[in-house]
């Protein structure tokens, strides 16, 4: 059964718009987002926002660690330091994550809570990165339980929408399972 929706497209897209959009009315749900960290108008890093409010620093120009991905350095301890808030939902939580993506892909414990919780009962809605690969990425491409949603600066409000309705529909298909 198709319950696992992944928005794609190029960096800047507005995949990670598009995912916060969709969630924030959502009252029972679990994850995070990731947002810029701009200085002077100048992007310096990625900061974590959890669906309980806390923020953490992934990744900044001023960190120094041995996990780099272009200008930013990543901070796997501060990914892994949330992961404990997010592996905790209930059966009716919609679960989110922004953005399996190659910062995040340096976590081990990062995978295992995406495939936790792509194997989990609940509707899950991620972005996907489109421009990075490895083994991990493509088992989840790959999966038969997914529908991707191929974001566009051109369609960005029809996907929107679309997104909205593929969410009305899994809970309401949910429901009726249940």
């Amino acid at each position: 059964m198709i319950k696992n929706i992944l928005i794609t497209g190029l960096p800047r897209s507005g995949k990670s718009s598009l995912l916060d959009k969709a969630v924030s009315g959502i009252i029972d749900k679990v994850g995070f987002v990731t947002k810029e960290i701009r200085l002077d108008g100048q992007r310096t890093g990625f900061e974590i926002q959890t669906h309980l409010g806390r923020k953490t620093i992934l990744a900044s120009i001023d960190f120094t660690t041995p996990y780099k991905v272009s200008r930013y350095f990543v901070s796997v301890q501060n990914l892994n330091s949330v992961i404990p808030e997010v592996s905790r939902f209930t059966d009716n939580d919609i679960l989110y994550i922004d953005e399996i993506g190659q910062m995040e892909l340096f976590s081990d414990n990062f995978k295992d809570l995406v495939i936790k919780f792509l194997d989990s009962k609940n509707i899950f809605l991620a972005t996907i990165t489109q421009v990075y690969t490895d083994k991990f990425v493509e088992d989840i491409k790959n999966r038969k339980d997914i529908v991707f949603v191929e974001l566009t600066a051109e369609n960005s409000s029809e996907k929107e929408r679309l997104v909205t309705l593929l969410i009305k529909k899994l809970k309401k298909q949910r429901n009726t399972l249940r």
